[in-house]
């Protein structure tokens, strides 16, 4: 009976895992799909924001506290196949801090950005990307919080944690889609 359970959990845990990675790959192909929107009509219009270090200030922190909400959401994945519930807590308490902090920047971000979002053209891309790119850092902040409740209820242990890898492989993404957007966005 018992290898019945594992059995059935195992299936689970692929099947979850492998959903998460087929939803990622169709969400790379929309963002490859904006920035070269984007690429095509960079030339086309003339944005007159500076590329300088106090307009990237913004930017630059909340690529900061990503990097940093990476290592947590790591440390938290790492305590929970250790069982130990209290580093969990507090690695999945901070990374959903650091993605709310993250939130906030971005707000920040789209009200001095000097475009408007009713741009037709490359205005309108651009809060494409960031506005698509938020949804998906409120969803992993959604993920994250209902972990932290989860977590704080006692619902993970060293056996069974896959939820806890999942939101964190969903909050890697969102990272690395951060970084691609701050080089492509900001830098080049």
């Amino acid at each position: 009976m018992s290898s019945m359970i594992s059995l059935h959990s195992l299936k689970k845990n692929s099947s979850g895992r492998i959903a998460l990675l087929i939803t990622l790959g169709a969400e790379t192909v929309f963002f490859i799909t904006l920035l070269t929107a984007y690429a095509a009509l960079r030339d086309e219009v003339t944005w007159n924001v500076s590329h300088t270090l106090t307009r990237l200030k913004i930017p630059i922190l909340n690529t900061i506290v990503l990097l940093v909400s990476i290592a947590t959401a790591w440390y938290s994945t790492r305590a929970i196949r250790r069982d130990k519930q209290a580093p969990l807590k507090n690695g999945l308490l901070i990374t959903l801090l650091l993605g709310i902090i993250f939130v906030a920047g971005q707000i920040y971000d789209f009200r001095n950005a000097g475009l408007q979002i009713n741009d037709p053209l490359f205005g309108g891309v651009f809060f494409t990307l960031m506005g698509f790119h938020a949804v998906h850092v409120l969803a992993g902040v959604v993920f994250l919080a209902l972990n932290y409740a989860r977590a704080y209820l006692g619902d993970f242990s060293s056996e069974r944690y896959e939820t806890i890898e999942l939101g964190n492989w969903f909050w890697y993404y969102v990272a690395g889609v951060w970084l691609v957007l701050f080089i492509v966005l900001y830098l080049i």
